[in-house]
């Protein structure tokens, strides 16, 4: 056999410069490789989300719908003590601050017992979480109230409301909708029940709220005009009285002349006289009235009253009898306005009743007035000889007396009406704002939401699968092409094996897509790349006779597949192969040729293919060469094996490759395309050179096209001076 050279010098892997940038190809082969990563990072945040969700507790979320009412209802003519609102943006901002006000939601905590409630019972939590701290540390949060008891006292009963308010405020919120006038309240719970009980009950106690402050502010109008009227009636009754006294002092003082006391007479005699017609009048009409009263009841008796009130009742009555009519065409008698309207009837009917009542009650302090008018004007007949005025001097003080008076009588009838229409006001008033949509409980969960959490963790942990195999390819990268390979390893690329797509999987399993390869009368790309490598090494280092052995950088490279690949050739070409199994453990050469039980040396497992196996310790150059031993047959003396493949375990991972490398004729190197690691193929050239081994060249396996067009398009570089093979005799 052929002598080989053993290299002058170790080898120390230089890689070249490689190309920049990362091609869609490259990236996505990348991504394939680590793809047990990528799974097991979106199995990873699957799983977290999953138990998130699961030990995050339901949150569901009740709305309630509040419209501020801008519309007036006029039940009477009467201007309110305080007034309906001037709806703007300003004005509902502050309506939303009086919903989530701690006053208003302390009566709700208080109407609905929240403070033992074991959702709000601060005594059966923990405090805030820790987001909620970091955002009240942020200010993104309200803060939670000091509490004034200590952890050996415990809590307050004022500490544990607060606290309970704090967290109601919490989970409320209230806003505008849109550009309407309608405040959207929402209230967030564990409980649906307790959410949408929350939510009605700020919304009732926002509308109570409203109606206490008007009925307030009206009670307090009523007691100040009450302490008013009193306060008018006393300087009125003084004001008149001084008007009277200071008319009789001057009567009396001044004394008078004949004519100016008979016409003085003369006049007391003309007011008596009409006094006792007014009084007769008043009777006539009292016993009138109480008789139809007595009769036909008080509906009678207003046919004798022609009082203003009585005639204004009358008018709006007449006006609310025929809005009910046109009511009544088109709504039930149930209906909420039909009920309204019967309401205002109903208090009409009461006022214009007591209106009946009130003017009977005129009616006697007419009578009244009349008698006492009478006896005074006949008490004054009697002093009028005793009395003489003094016109021309007491007229000016006269007057101004009286006009004292009479601009105090109008200033306490204006607040004596206006304190009666104020007391009206108690038994009416009505809201700003009105419910038009109760909180209902929600049906399903609003958080957490399950589905997105989940999602977005499937999507973050592809994320983050990728990522963390890009690093792992940017920290290590696999060669790709033959110029990778070549650089990493220093030899020359002999070949490029493509992969070949089989049912979804890739060559290197176990079965006999190889032979029905070779078989096809059109050769595929896989026949092609495996014939360019066969004629190349039978070209350069590999000639009938030697040894070639054929190793991988790493399991799964492809070593097992090339070596049986370039024996089938060469069984097909007609050559005796012997394909040998380095290491007697290993099963993987069998499995390809389809048998997976022992087979005895020697055994033709295919035409012109025999399968040997090389016991542990055993010489392969002594084994090669009992092999290749002729024997006599009948036509006269055959070579037993023309040629001797050896299938050897990867050099990084067995001795028995080392060993027996040195003793091959030639070697070749096997590294798998975007999987194989650059330290590893670079290891795996340095263990095979200082083993003394002829490194013929490497093969890159599972090559890309573009993998394919580098290296088997490109010529094929000369072995490094330390490996080169003199020429074959």
């Amino acid at each position: 056999m052929n002598q080989r050279v053993p290299p002058s010098q170790p080898f120390r892997p230089t890689p070249e410069p490689q190309d920049g940038g990362i091609e869609l190809g490259t990236l996505l082969a990348g991504l394939r490789r680590s793809k047990w990563i990528i799974l097991l990072c979106v199995v990873l945040a699957g799983a977290l989300a999953y138990a998130s969700v699961k030990l995050i507790r339901p949150s569901y979320f009740s709305y309630v719908e509040v419209l501020l009412d801008t519309r007036q209802e006029r039940v009477v003519g009467v201007e309110q003590v305080v007034s309906d609102l001037n709806v703007t943006n300003s004005v509902v901002a502050g309506e939303i601050a009086v919903m989530r006000s701690n006053v208003l939601l302390g009566r709700v905590v208080d109407d609905l017992g929240l403070v033992t409630h074991p959702d709000f019972d601060p005594t059966l939590d923990s405090g805030p979480s820790l987001i909620d701290r970091a955002m009240i540390r942020l200010g993104w949060a309200e803060p939670m109230p000091e509490a004034e008891g200590t952890p050996e006292t415990g809590l307050t009963e004022a500490d544990r409301r607060n606290i309970v308010i704090w967290k109601v405020r919490r989970n409320l919120s209230a806003y505008q909708d849109g550009i309407s006038y309608v405040i959207s309240v929402s209230m967030r719970a564990h409980d649906p029940e307790l959410a949408a009980a929350v939510a009605n009950a700020v919304a009732e106690q926002y509308i109570q709220d409203q109606l206490n402050a008007k009925l307030s502010a009206t009670q307090r109008a009523i007691a100040w005009l009450d302490n008013r009227l009193i306060e008018l009636e006393t300087q009125l009754r003084e004001a008149e009285d001084a008007v009277v006294d200071f008319t009789a002092q001057q009567v009396i003082e001044e004394g008078g002349d004949e004519q100016s006391v008979a016409l003085q007479l003369a006049e007391m005699n003309r007011m008596i006289v009409a006094a006792r017609d007014d009084r007769a009048a008043a009777e006539a009409r009292l016993s009138h009235t109480r008789s139809l009263m007595a009769e036909t009841g008080p509906e009678g008796a207003a046919a004798a009253l022609d009082t203003p009130r009585l005639v204004r009742l009358d008018g709006e009555l007449a006006a609310l009898e025929r809005e009910r009519a046109q009511l009544a065409t088109r709504l039930g008698p149930r209906h909420p306005e039909m009920l309204e309207v019967q309401l205002a009837l109903d208090d009409l009917r009461r006022d214009r009743l007591d209106a009946i009542r009130a003017g009977v009650a005129e009616l006697e302090a007419e009578v009244a007035q009349a008698y006492g008018r009478e006896a005074s004007i006949a008490a004054d007949i009697q002093t009028a000889q005793l009395l003489q005025v003094d016109l021309s001097r007491a007229s000016v003080r006269l007057s101004q007396l009286s006009r004292s008076a009479s601009a105090m009588r109008q200033v306490y009838e204006s607040f004596l009406a206006r304190f009666q229409e104020t007391t009206q006001q108690l038994e009416f008033q009505r809201p700003d704002a009105r419910v038009i949509t109760r909180a209902e409980p929600a049906l399903a969960p609003a958080r957490p939401r399950g589905k997105l959490i989940l999602a977005v963790a499937l999507v973050l942990g592809t994320v983050l699968g990728m990522v963390a195999a890009l690093i792992r390819e940017v920290n290590d990268p696999a060669p790709r092409t033959a110029r990778d390979l070549s650089g990493l390893t220093n030899l020359p690329v002999i070949g490029v094996v493509p992969e070949v797509w089989r049912r979804g999987r890739f060559f290197g399993r176990a079965g006999a897509w190889q032979t029905r390869h070779l078989r096809r009368v059109k050769p595929s790309r896989y026949v092609q790349a495996l014939t360019m490598l066969h004629g190349t090494l039978r070209a350069t280092d590999w000639t009938r006779g030697q040894v070639l052995l054929v190793t991988g950088s790493e399991e799964g490279a492809g070593a097992t597949t090339t070596a049986l690949g370039l024996a089938r050739l060469s069984a097909r070409a007609g050559e005796r192969v012997a394909i040998v199994e380095a290491d007697p453990s290993r099963t993987a050469l069998r499995k390809r040729l389809g048998s997976g039980r022992a087979v005895a040396d020697g055994t033709e497992v295919e035409p012109n293919l025999f399968f040997y196996r090389l016991e542990s310790g055993e010489d392969l150059r002594a084994r090669a060469e009992a092999m290749a031993v002729a024997y006599s047959s009948a036509s006269g003396p055959v070579r037993h094996c023309d040629v001797v493949i050896v299938d050897a375990p990867p050099v990084n991972e067995s001795a028995i490759t080392r060993r027996i490398a040195a003793q091959a004729d030639s070697v070749l190197l096997v590294a798998r395309s975007h999987r194989s690691r650059s330290y590893v193929v670079a290891l795996a050239a340095d263990l095979l050179l200082k083993s003394g081994a002829n490194v013929a060249g490497a093969v890159l396996s599972f090559g890309g096209r573009n993998a394919m067009a580098l290296g088997l398009t490109r010529r094929t570089p000369p072995a490094p001076a330390a490996f080169d093979v003199p020429a074959q005799g």
